[in-house]
């Protein structure tokens, strides 16, 4: 029967559901399988299942289907891909004897105190509002001290009192000597006084090269706004769901609204900021920074009105659709406990991440050495700097925590995804009382018997899936490091080049993630390896290429309205929270 519409009328359905019956049944009695050949949603053909047979409208075809699937399922259904769940095992072994080297570390102390508020030349903390002035950051790096305020001009004339090398020691400390530099002009840049004639982070000051550092630090000081912020973008998640659930399209488009706000406001800050002359008057980068990120935010918010007015009707109808589904939550309450199980097992792993990488920067050793400085009044001093020089190698295995991480989280996820989507397809095939309009299971519990099926069978493929799009974008990140790397040089080749291979592997990571996804549901309906489930969920949407475009981007809008909905809600609380707490600092 060929299908010239996705949408079938009743009489047309009641005539297939008539004509199918005897091909449902000699498939019954051959004890045929959904095979790799046989797809899903397929042209129709005598014995070919195609999507009027899947409807659970079509009555007996549709029981017949499930009857098959669930009997398959009871011999077919065993431990795909078991070899890749030792793997991760393994990994998390590694993982977890790297994370006991850098617990166990003895400079995290020492490493805490400069990601806080740095230190000056003694390793002692300047404290939240002092920061570190470096008068001879070229010779010695590591040689600062602590000021209330930055100088922000030249040949202000600086007094500190500093233990020399050569005086002597009063109870156990050295004699305090007052010595005079003259400055030159600096601005307030993190904790530090950085020269205003660099015009980039990349200035010749140590405390200051370990950027990324200072980022990981910062993780670990403000943990309770990172907290906050997850209890609020999974609460503000499961009332955008409630919304879709009862009222789709007022959703959609209070959402809608809601965004273009959020964009118009930030690009009103951002404005107001980079209009301020006074602000950044030293820091020329910080204010080119703001006027890009104003223009970005201008240009989005226009973007995002055009979007929202070209694809309205889009949007209405993915709350419409999304309304539909949404009605199988009604039979399968337990999905709901799901996301927070899933949760509270993401806020576990990004803590330990997070504890680890901490761990794993502030590793290192904090070495002493007696430098000589040029100063004002004397000429030259003699002290004893004391700095911190990290651990090179605990840095370098820090990826191999980092592909761990982005392994387990996937992981975390694609069990969730699974479990979901075999107890939505165990509610689509199963039948439709007449009278009460509720589907009828087999299983007394469908979502249960979903955990317990992912859970013993099937951990092995999700491992699989969850690793298969790590190295692409791993090998894409490299090709941007070559890009970045040939920025500068005159080899335009080698940068178009470079820019081409980040493309084409863009859209490859992308294609193979979709694919891989589709893969898990397949294996969630059918119980097959993750191969033979990737090459089927290949050949579906290869043969349903514009049917899959279309409600995939129909589904999908709704989806993008609740991220930006969710990450934006988020993201200004925490700023705000940010704020505050740096104001109280």
């Amino acid at each position: 029967m060929p299908m010239s519409s996705p949408w079938l009328s009743n009489r047309e359905e009641f005539n297939h559901s008539q004509s199918s019956r005897s091909n449902s049944n000699n498939s019954m009695a051959s004890g045929e399988l959904l095979g790799e050949r046989q797809p899903l949603l397929g042209p129709g053909s005598p014995g070919r299942r195609t999507a009027a047979a899947l409807s659970p409208s079509t009555g007996h075809s549709s029981d017949q289907l499930r009857r098959s699937i669930h009997q398959s399922e009871q011999h077919r259904r065993q431990c795909t891909d078991i070899f890749f769940l030792g793997c991760l095992a393994t990994y998390w072994i590694g993982m977890v004897a790297l994370a006991i080297t850098a617990f166990t570390h003895k400079s995290n102390v020492s490493f805490a105190k400069e990601i806080k508020s740095g230190v000056d030349f003694q390793g002692q903390p300047c404290g939240q509002h002092q920061f570190v002035y470096f008068p001879d950051y070229m010779e010695n790096p590591d040689f600062g001290f602590c000021v209330d305020r930055c100088p922000r001009r030249d040949g202000e004339i600086m007094t500190v009192d500093l233990p020399l090398e050569s005086g002597k020691r009063v109870n156990g400390s050295r004699e305090m000597h007052r010595i005079q530099f003259t400055s030159y002009a600096t601005h307030r840049w993190a904790y530090v006084c950085a020269p205003t004639e660099v015009n980039s982070e990349q200035v010749m000051i140590r405390q200051l090269q370990d950027t990324l550092g200072r980022f990981v630090g910062a993780l670990g000081n403000c943990w309770q706004v990172l907290m906050i912020a997850t209890a609020i973008s999974l609460s503000t998640a499961g009332l955008y769901l409630v919304l879709l659930r009862y009222c789709g399209c007022i959703s959609v488009l209070l959402s809608t609204a809601a965004i273009e706000s959020t964009l118009v406001y930030c690009s009103y800050r951002l404005l107001h900021a980079a209009s301020d002359p006074l602000s950044y008057e030293n820091d020329p980068v910080m204010l080119s920074s703001l006027q890009i990120s104003a223009v970005v935010m201008c240009c989005a918010a226009i973007l995002f009105f055009l979007f929202a007015m070209v694809n309205m009707s889009r949007l209405l109808l993915a709350g419409a659709f999304i309304s539909h589904a949404a009605r199988a939550l009604s039979q399968l309450k337990r999905l709901l406990v799901l996301p927070f199980i899933s949760y509270v097992l993401l806020v576990l792993l990004f803590g330990w991440g997070i504890l680890v990488t901490v761990c794993i920067f502030g590793a290192g050793e904090t070495s002493s050495r007696i430098a000589t400085i040029s100063a004002t009044s004397p000429s030259t001093i003699r002290v004893v700097t004391e700095s911190f020089q990290v651990s090179t190698k605990l840095r370098w295995l820090f990826l191999y925590h980092l592909w761990g991480m982005y392994w387990s989280v996937n992981f975390v996820l694609a069990i969730g995804e699974m479990i979901t989507a075999t107890a939505m397809s165990l509610w689509y095939f199963s039948p439709e009382n007449r009278i009460t309009g509720l589907k009828e299971f087999e299983e007394p519990d469908p979502v249960s018997y979903s955990a317990h099926t992912t859970i013993k069978y099937h951990l092995g493929t999700l491992a699989l899936s969850s690793a298969s799009v790590a190295p692409v974008e791993h090998i894409r990140s490299f090709f941007l490091y070559l890009e970045n790397k040939n920025e500068f040089d005159a080899n335009a080749v080698t940068e178009f080049a470079a820019k081409c291979c980040c493309c084409c592997i863009w859209c490859f990571k992308h294609c193979l993630k979709y694919i891989c996804k589709e893969a898990v549901y397949v294996t969630a309906i059918q119980g097959t390896n993750f191969y033979t489930s990737g090459k089927m969920a290949y050949t579906l949407i290869s043969s349903n290429l514009i049917r899959v475009g279309a409600l995939s981007r129909i589904g999908h809008a709704s989806v993008l309205l609740g991220k930006l909905i969710v990450c934006t809600t988020t993201g200004l609380i925490a700023w705000f929270l940010l704020e505050d707490v740096r104001g109280r600092g």
